[in-house]
């Protein structure tokens, strides 16, 4: 997996680096709005733990795995030299969303709001399409998110299905992408 250029200049998707990324992640996650950020992805109150470096070590590790078995691929944003979020690709179907799906994190908020997102998702359809040659690239959101209901729909996702309920009890979106084939 290569890393990825992006049309915004400063911004590049990269690797997962355990030793590189995981201080800047405990630092989002310890700070006044990591818990928000992650309840905006769909974690519950009970799921979110006490993050730790060597947790945050970990995660970073599973994503690293996971890509080694093809399950998911991984890459790391970073703006400025800076570490800010990542995102992944889903290579399997899991219980309640197809595959390729894309999910997105931009853990520090102050650079939310930028078209950090935008760009990354570009790139994510970019990828989805010329390289993983799909035909469709799936994600959800829950229902509630409306900023990242707002700027999918601007890429034309539309929702696929009715909201639905999960096992933890949050509402979830399906949405979808028809990907346009040369």
């Amino acid at each position: 997996m290569k890393d990825i250029l992006t049309q915004l200049e400063g911004l590049i998707l990269v690797r997962p680096d355990p030793i590189r990324d995981a201080p800047f992640a405990l630092s989002w996650f310890e700070s006044s709005h990591g818990k928000e950020t992650l309840l905006l992805m769909g974690n519950t109150e009970n799921a979110i733990g006490v993050p730790t470096l060597s947790g945050e070590t970990a995660t970073l590790k599973e994503f690293i795995q996971l890509e080694k078995e093809h399950r998911q691929l991984t890459w790391m944003i970073r703006y400025n030299n800076k570490t800010i979020g990542a995102v992944w690709l889903e290579l399997e179907d899991t219980k309640y969303v197809k595959s390729p799906a894309f999910h997105i994190m931009i853990g520090d908020k102050s650079y939310r709001g930028q078209g950090i997102g935008s760009a990354v998702i570009q790139e994510m359809i970019r990828y989805a399409q010329d390289t993983l040659k799909a035909k469709t690239l799936y994600s959800r959101h829950l229902t509630s998110n409306q900023a990242i209901a707002h700027l999918v729909a601007s890429f034309g996702f539309a929702n696929d299905g009715p909201a639905y309920i999960d096992d933890d009890g949050l509402e979830f979106q399906n949405i979808i992408l028809t990907l346009q084939q040369d």
